[in-house]
């Protein structure tokens, strides 16, 4: 019987420990749409965060940036290809600060260094918490290898 009592008391610690297992996801960024983006990043981010922080779950966030999404992590639009773009303007005016929030809560952000070269975007004009020395599928895979979930907003 005290064996019994031994098992059952182990078995529960065990599912007490897993159920506050550090929670991992990865976001797989590629809409030009800042809607999209608040929305399926920005909300969604700060969803996870409230509720992983309200139940002691650890966790971390990152966020792999390809496509259009670019011109959002874009801090000094005079020395891109998007200068002279007022939609542009507006959408970084209002996302910023959303953006440097999570990243003060701990979400890694990545751009893709190939795409960044196609559309012709120096590091320099990034904001400096864009992490840019991998190629996207490079950052997705090694982000999955390590058990984080996926989730696409494109």
């Amino acid at each position: 019987m005290r064996m019994f009592k031994t098992v059952i008391l182990g078995i529960l610690l065990s599912l007490g420990t897993l159920a506050a297992a550090e929670q991992k996801v990865v976001f797989d960024l590629t809409t030009g749409d800042a809607d999209k983006l608040e929305k399926g990043v920005v909300r969604t981010i700060n969803g996870l965060v409230d509720y992983y922080e309200a139940n002691n779950i650890d966790y971390k966030i990152a966020v792999v940036i390809s496509g259009k999404a670019y011109k959002y992590f874009v801090e000094d639009l005079k020395n891109s290809p998007y200068k002279g773009k007022m939609k542009v303007a507006r959408a970084q005016k209002r996302l910023a600060s959303k953006l440097q929030k999570l990243h003060l809560k701990g979400v890694e952000f990545d751009m893709c260094q190939s795409g960044m070269k196609m559309h012709g975007i120096d590091k320099k004009v990034l904001y400096n918490y864009v992490v840019t020395t991998k190629n996207k599928s490079v950052y997705l895979v090694e982000w999955q290898n390590r058990g984080y979930a996926y989730l696409p907003v494109h």
